[in-house]
């Protein structure tokens, strides 16, 4: 069986970024991200999306359950890898909308280039 290129993203980032991690790749309720991190009593959920194109699959559910936790002061985001050029691009929960229209073109709050900065990444997350 072949592993999916999302599941392969969450275990580096599990495996660069120290905190709990908990995925969730087989859920009951549909549109919850793929992973929930906390470090120091911050909590996180990660949409993790590997693309080859411009263009990002997000679900309806995904975007309205990231949409609505971030409007409730949730800290959770989408991250997007490029699988050509191996850019990361970090975008707040509720960009769903946006990254589902502007593909990968969308304005990012963060960029990384590989080969990545991990503490960097990790301080946005967990700040």
């Amino acid at each position: 069986m072949t592993t999916k290129p999302e599941t392969k993203f969450g275990n580096e980032i599990r495996k660069n970024i120290s905190a709990f991690w908990q995925p969730f790749t087989i859920t009951a309720t549909a549109g919850v991200p793929d992973l929930y991190g906390i470090k120091n009593g911050v909590s996180i959920w990660l949409e993790l999306k590997c693309i080859n194109k411009n263009s990002i699959n997000i679900s309806p559910l995904q975007i309205s359950w990231n949409y609505n936790h971030f409007q409730q002061n949730g800290k959770n985001y989408y991250i997007v890898r490029d699988t050509r050029s191996k850019v990361i691009k970090l975008y707040n929960g509720d960009k769903g909308r946006e990254l589902k229209e502007q593909g990968f073109k969308c304005p990012s709050i963060m960029t990384f280039d590989y080969p990545y900065r991990w503490l960097d990444l990790e301080h946005e997350l967990f700040i």
